[in-house]
């Protein structure tokens, strides 16, 4: 084995790198490139379903592409054959519950959430049953299991029973891209190519329904008919279509919004520094997250927080951001209210939040990682 000279050889799923559009793809993007940025003679063996799309950055970092599209094939048939040829000291699942069932090095995985078992209406019922059967099977036999944060570790010792010796938790991290709006050309190119309002609110997102989003425009609808809406003031809406939410813009119309809320789709990540820095304030109105990484992106930016106190956001966000209730509306309009109606307060929360979101890294995030991979070497 590689580890009694100091290195050790891992094997990462790694077929979401390069995808920024979920949670799990930017969570393997960032990871990677910074191990592959570490001090050290480790190598990792990154697992794709098709050659990588850009260069990889670092010779420590080798592609072995697996050409089976079949999610679930690729998991439990192709990637085992692979495996067995490979002389692995750990591999490491960061989807959390596709492991190979022939088990060839210990495994790592991490688990981004609970909520098809938490929420199960939150999930489509096919995906919440496949989650159910292979987390159960992958808590049992992951030597070693990260915990995004606290709270998602709290649910996987209350909800499976997982050994706490075995889980570390191991926070995410706003890349080192987010950061204030310096370049005023950048930040009013972006202001033109999505014809941004002069004021508005920011919600980004994959649109399902965990992200409640019909909520929040439920809480813009509450402060209009109140006369609480500034009449200047716009909501703009970033990401692309998930599933089971319906219409929104159909929604918006029938709330009375049209004209108020902008919904832009996908939006590249390298426009999302100037679009967050551009806000007025970032609201972030989600049921449940396992981590929340827009809310640290947001505040990264120096763009004042509104969130939801469920899940993982009261940890991520400390006291660095608004925290109400998402429901009902009307909790959330209330929340919504105080921060654009008191420039001192979002002044204070922009000074939090940046300070905040230095005290995440993606360095520390593949450190820590780094150290859990070795420790599981030491099974093999």
């Amino acid at each position: 084995m590689l580890y009694c000279l100091g290195a050790v050889r891992v094997g990462i799923d790694a077929r979401l790198l390069g995808d920024l559009r979920s949670g799990i793809g930017r969570y393997t993007s960032y990871l990677v490139e910074e191990l592959g940025a570490l001090p050290g003679p480790e190598e990792f063996i990154l697992f794709l379903d098709q050659p990588p799309r850009n260069s990889l950055g670092s010779p420590r970092l080798v592609p072995s592409v697996i050409e089976n599209r079949h999610r679930l094939l690729w998991s439990f048939h192709s990637l085992p054959l692979r495996l067995r040829r490979l002389k692995l000291d750990c591999y490491h699942s960061t989807t959390g519950y596709e492991l190979p069932f022939v088990k060839r090095s210990p495994y790592v995985i991490t688990v981004h959430d609970l909520i098809p078992l938490r929420f199960p209406d939150l999930t489509p019922w096919r995906y919440r049953s496949a989650f159910r059967v292979l987390m159960r099977r992958a808590i049992r036999v992951a030597d070693r299991i990260i915990a995004v944060s606290e709270s998602t570790r709290r649910d996987l010792i209350e909800l499976l029973q997982a050994p706490p010796e075995r889980i570390t938790v191991v926070p995410e991290a706003a890349d080192g891209r987010f950061q204030p709006p310096h370049d005023q050309e950048a930040l009013a190119h972006v202001r033109l190519r999505y014809a941004l309002p002069r004021r508005f609110l920011l919600f980004v997102g994959l649109l399902e329904p965990k992200k409640n989003v019909s909520g929040l425009l439920k809480a813009v609808a509450c402060l209009r008919q109140r006369g609480r809406w500034p009449s200047d003031l716009r909501l703009v809406v970033v990401g692309d279509q998930g599933w089971a939410v319906g219409s929104l813009p159909e929604l918006a119309e029938a709330l009375g919004l049209e004209g108020v809320v902008h919904f832009l789709g996908y939006v590249p990540d390298s426009d999302l520094p100037s679009l967050y820095g551009a806000a007025e304030v970032f609201v972030f109105p989600s049921l449940h997250e396992g981590f929340g990484l827009p809310l640290l992106e947001a505040m990264a930016c120096g763009t004042p927080v509104v969130a939801s106190a469920r899940g993982a956001l009261p940890e991520v966000a400390g006291d660095a951001a608004l925290l109400v209730e998402p429901d009902p509306p009307e909790a959330l309009a209330e929340g919504i209210y105080r921060l654009i109606t008191d420039a001192a307060l979002r002044g204070e929360y922009r000074q939090r939040g940046l300070q905040r979101a230095q005290a995440f890294s993606w360095r520390h995030t593949a450190e820590a990682t780094l150290a859990i991979y070795r420790q599981a070497a030491r099974m093999a």
